[in-house]
């Protein structure tokens, strides 16, 4: 039997309990290791989830968003249409009640109504006085400071491209315009057409004849703000103003 060796009990026990750590450190440092990546990637998932839910939601509810807006433009479009019918058939029994009642020549200045009648483009509205934006979504507007329809001079009338002048582009030299004002209707035919830049005010100088020029905007199918203007100028091929006429009308 060798002798015990100094110290060797505790070497033992050592030993011992090296041997007994060691395969709980091999057992549990998987576990660890695992519980740490799968912490990990909880909570990448879960940033990544609600990152894809928040987006998911977005995707959801666009198309419901833009319908929405889309329906509020129609109907904003549909309100603006409609209250200019309304405020044009009030015009145009305004206007047939002062023709009715006063058939008589009315002189410059005066406040009466007048109605433009194009007939190559199924054209006819009261127009308004003034070139306001709620002036005219109401119907053509008569620039102040110049001639009364009718007038000698230079009267000149603005309308909106997509609205009253829409077609405005469609005419061509020779072709008629009618002003029905005071029971008088007063016959023009179109002697230029042009595009010119907005700031061109040309247009608005006055004339010795009895000239009538009708303003828009141009292109007319531009979409947003057009660029430019669209000029019609007509003389007037009367010597005197004649009856206004049922069918014109």
């Amino acid at each position: 039997m060798s002798p015990k060796r100094p110290g060797a009990n505790a070497h033992c026990q050592s030993s011992l309990s090296a041997d007994f750590w060691q395969p709980a450190h091999f057992l549990f440092s998987p576990c660890e290791r695992t519980l740490r990546r799968l912490g990990t990637r909880l909570r990448v998932t879960s940033f990544a989830g609600g990152h894809a839910n928040s987006t998911s939601l977005y995707v959801r509810f666009l198309p419901a968003l833009l319908t929405l807006v889309g329906l509020i433009l129609c109907c904003y479009v549909a309100a603006d249409y409609a209250w200019m019918l309304v405020e044009q058939n009030r015009l145009a029994h305004e206007w047939q009640s002062q023709s009715t009642s006063s058939p008589t020549h009315v002189s410059s200045g005066s406040p009466s109504l007048a109605r433009l009648v194009i007939p190559k483009i199924n054209l006819s509205a009261v127009v308004v006085e003034g070139t306001s934006r709620k002036a005219l979504l109401v119907g053509p507007g008569h620039l102040a400071h110049t001639a009364a329809l009718g007038e000698s001079g230079n009267s000149v009338v603005a309308g909106h491209r997509d609205t009253f002048f829409r077609h405005l582009g469609e005419l061509v030299s020779g072709d008629s315009i009618y002003v029905d004002r005071g029971g008088k209707l007063y016959h023009y035919q179109v002697t230029d057409t042009k595009i010119i830049e907005p700031n061109d005010i040309s247009v608005l100088k006055s004339s010795g004849g009895n000239r009538l020029t009708l303003i828009t905007c141009y292109p007319i199918h531009y979409f947003g703000p057009a660029p430019k203007r669209l000029i019609i100028t007509a003389e007037s091929v009367d010597t005197g103003a004649g009856q206004a006429s049922s069918s014109v009308r």
